[in-house]
């Protein structure tokens, strides 16, 4: 048995410790790749569908040229403001835009209340963008019409999905990242300040999109399964290649880069997120303001958590 001494012992350490550092800092880059995009490339925009709702606001559906494919999305422009302040609206996995727009079954009453919201957020003069998630609505046909609800790891259990399902969410913080270039280069010099909602999925986005994009000032994640996909993962017989994709998807594993101020809303019987793994999210992230509100409920939240929602956009704009 070799017995090391003590200034062996703390050469080993220091040796340790260093490549523990370089791995986190090597994953740490990977990752920040996964979401980079040249900003050089023009993107055209095409305004299809145009409407004053009032004297103040202004709805347009906008087709923009994406990191890889076309991005429409519905724009609220509200001029009732001198600063013009922006909250991107995020849908879940298998939802599309259409439902802050238009409620719809199954969920009658909770597609109503995102609905509220939007309408509220305008009414406090927020201008906002409600885009597609790749692969959702109307850009459902880059999966061949497929629902994309099919492609989490744990759902799909095949390696092709599960790459599928990293490149709809890294796509889409791309895409969420060149809609607000061509926000800001509509509004020329004027300040615009930038702020989200997610539900579920979306909320995961939100999140992602925050650590990446520093314009990114407050966000509000709704039952956000803030460590999927990675967990669970063990199970699956995937490259390398694949579990480092989902690692990089994962919310929990950039904690340390949350600089935004934070909200979870979150639900005691949710099964997508445990207490513990929230808990520790919330340790890990910098942010003086950061916060967790639980409600009686599973992945559906009642009625009451858009207070909270719009309450935490306001409050810290």
């Amino acid at each position: 048995m070799v017995i090391l001494n003590r200034v062996q012992m703390n050469y080993f350490k220091v040796v340790l410790f260093s490549v523990i550092g370089m791995y986190h800092c090597y994953a740490q880059t990977h990752a920040i790749g996964k979401f980079s995009y040249d900003k050089l490339v023009k993107r055209n925009a095409e305004v299809i569908q145009q409407q004053k709702i009032d004297s103040l606001v202004t709805f347009e559906k906008v087709v923009l040229d994406g990191f890889d494919s076309k991005i429409p999305f519905y724009h609220y422009e509200n001029r009732s403001r001198q600063e013009q302040g922006y909250v991107l609206l995020l849908h879940g996995l298998g939802d599309s835009k259409e439902d802050w727009i238009n409620p719809s079954e199954p969920y009658l009453d909770w597609s109503r209340n995102i609905k509220a919201m939007k309408d509220s957020l305008i009414s406090l003069g927020y201008s906002l963008i409600i885009p597609d998630v790749k692969y959702h609505g109307e850009r459902s046909y880059e999966l061949g019409f497929r629902s994309p609800a099919t492609l989490p790891p744990v759902i799909s259990r095949n390696e092709k999905d599960t790459q599928l399902f990293e490149t709809m969410v890294t796509s889409t913080v791309k895409d969420l990242r060149i809609i607000m270039d061509y926000i800001s280069d509509k509004n020329g010099s004027n300040h615009i300040s930038f702020a989200a909602i997610g539900y579920s999925l979306g909320g995961n986005l939100a999140i992602l999109l925050s650590m990446f994009d520093t314009r990114l000032t407050r966000v509000v994640g709704c039952v956000a399964p803030i460590n999927l996909p990675a967990r669970g993962l063990e199970a699956f017989s995937f490259s390398n290649k694949t579990i480092e994709g989902q690692m990089a998807i994962t919310p929990m594993k950039h904690a340390g880069l949350q600089q935004a101020p934070i909200l979870l809303l979150m639900g005691t019987k949710d099964f997508y997120t445990t207490d513990e793994e929230i808990s520790r999210f919330l340790s890990l992230v910098p942010s003086e303001h950061k916060n967790v509100k639980y409600f009686d409920s599973g992945h559906i939240l009642p009625d009451e958590y858009r207070v909270d929602a719009i309450s935490w956009i306001t409050t810290f704009e």
